[in-house]
Formats: C-alpha cells, sequence, structure tokens
C-alpha cells in the first residue's frame, strides 16, 4: 500500500512552539511555506479502516460502518494459525513503539536481543501474511514476509510495526471530518510529549503519534475476520524499571 511522505513545511495552527505538528505534516502535493489550509475540515480518508472512530467509549460504538478486509484463506486466517510465544498478548516484550525495534526486549532472556532471536516463524504453521489493526489507528498493518522470503518472522512483525508507525501523517490524515479540535489537540500533546529535540519536531506528527499514551507494545491476539489485532498500553516509569500497564481492551 502506497504512502506519500512528502512533508509540508507549515505551521497550521497557533502553538508555543516553533514547531508545530502541522508544521510537518505530509501532502500530496507541494505548495508554498506561505499556504495555509482551510479553516473547514476535508473529507474522510480513503486510506482509513471504515470502522474507526477516534474517540474511545461509548460514542465510538454507534453509526459505525461496516468493516471491509480481505476475506481470510486457510494460510493466512488467524483463527487457524497459533502465534509465536513472544507475540502473544501477555506482555512478553518491552517495546516502545514510538523508538523503534532496536530497543526490543524479550523478557524471557537473560540478554539483549540478536538477530537469531527474531529468525523464527510469528505463527505455526508459518504464514505469508498477517493484517494487523488497533482501534487507536485508522490504518491497516500489513505484514509480509522479507528477511527470507518464505513465511513472515518475528523481525518481519516488529520492524514491519515500527516502520509503519515511524512515518509521517498526511495532511487529510489530520484535518478531515472525522477529528474534531480537540481530537487534534490529542495528537498535537501526544507530537509533543513524544518529541525530545528540534529535528523531531520538524518530523511533525507520526502514525504512531494516533495511540496517543498508549505506545509500548503488548502483543497480539486473534481478531476479526481473520485478522489479528495489535494490544498497546501505557508506560509508567519507576527507579531502574519500566512497567507496562493499561487494559487489554480496545481503548
Amino acid at each position: 500500500m502506497p504512502y506519500d511522505h512528502a512533508r509540508l513545511p507549515i505551521q497550521t495552527f497557533p502553538s508555543t512552539s516553533s514547531h508545530t505538528p502541522g508544521s510537518a505534516i505530509s501532502s500530496t502535493r507541494s505548495l508554498s511555506a506561505t499556504y495555509a489550509p482551510p479553516d473547514w475540515p476535508g473529507e474522510r480518508p480513503r486510506s482509513w479502516r471504515r470502522d474507526f472512530k477516534f474517540k474511545s467509549g461509548i460514542s465510538s460504538l454507534l453509526f459505525r460502518s461496516k468493516s471491509v478486509s480481505r476475506q481470510p484463506n486457510a494460510s493466512t486466517d488467524s483463527a487457524r494459525l497459533n502465534l509465536a510465544s513472544v507475540l502473544r498478548h501477555d506482555k512478553s516484550v518491552i517495546l516502545d513503539l514510538r523508538r523503534g525495534k532496536h530497543l526490543l526486549t524479550i523478557r524471557a532472556l537473560d540478554r539483549p536481543v540478536v538477530a537469531n532471536d527474531l529468525m523464527q516463524p510469528s505463527t505455526n504453521p508459518p504464514t505469508l501474511f498477517m493484517r494487523l489493526y488497533h482501534p487507536r489507528l485508522p490504518w491497516y498493518i500489513d505484514i509480509m514476509p522479507s528477511t527470507n522470503g518464505s513465511y513472515v518472522t518475528l523481525e518481519d512483525v516488529f520492524m514491519t510495526i515500527c516502520q509503519f508507525l515511524a512515518g509521517p501523517i498526511r495532511r487529510e490524515d489530520y484535518y478531515n471530518d472525522e477529528l474534531d479540535a480537540e481530537d487534534r489537540e490529542e495528537l498535537k500533546q501526544a507530537w509533543e510529549s513524544r518529541c525530545n529535540n528540534r529535528k523531531e519536531r520538524m518530523e511533525g506528527v507520526k502514525r504512531v503519534d494516533f495511540l496517543r499514551e498508549k505506545y509500548m507494545f503488548q502483543g497480539l491476539s486473534r481478531g476479526k475476520n481473520g485478522m489479528w489485532q495489535l494490544h498497546t498500553g501505557k508506560a509508567q516509569s519507576s527507579p531502574g524499571i519500566l512497567h507496562v500497564i493499561g487494559s487489554g481492551g480496545p481503548h
């Protein structure tokens, strides 16, 4: 699935920071630095899942469109596959999805993760395709073999998730009928919380910011229509220890 990564160097709303999320939202066309988007929101992005709702709670369950996804077959249907233990929804790993795969920690190991640890199949039997969804993400994450070409490995899963979430959002992902000013403020706060320096701020809002405060990987589970649900939670730090908290629920 192609994604447009051209960044839009504009400031789209007032901020105390010199680099707002809107200053680097990507666009499908180049615009001058003096351009500002209209005050009214745009249409719902076609790349979004039809059943996606930004807000959590009861309101998110109302008026949902029927989910549309590719039909599973026997070799890719999550109902017919067993996950590798590392990927199960039991907090087997520590991974901040805002920072990347290189910081992955597997709790069962008493040493740093090495390449060979991630070469095993992600499922049993091995599969050629996995489609992931997360209630807070408006996009699917499609995973295919890249390391060996024969089946999806643990490396493929972690690499694809992190690379996808590290991608910048497009302007229509930020300004559309589905998001109101409050929603955009939440994305802005997630962006500000994630960024540690000017370079990161200049990169603008990324897909991972849609997770807001729930950016710690908590595994996968069998989902609807043969897909896999991605679970994430909040992080709570204490001296020398990183704890992952949060419910296994959708929001």
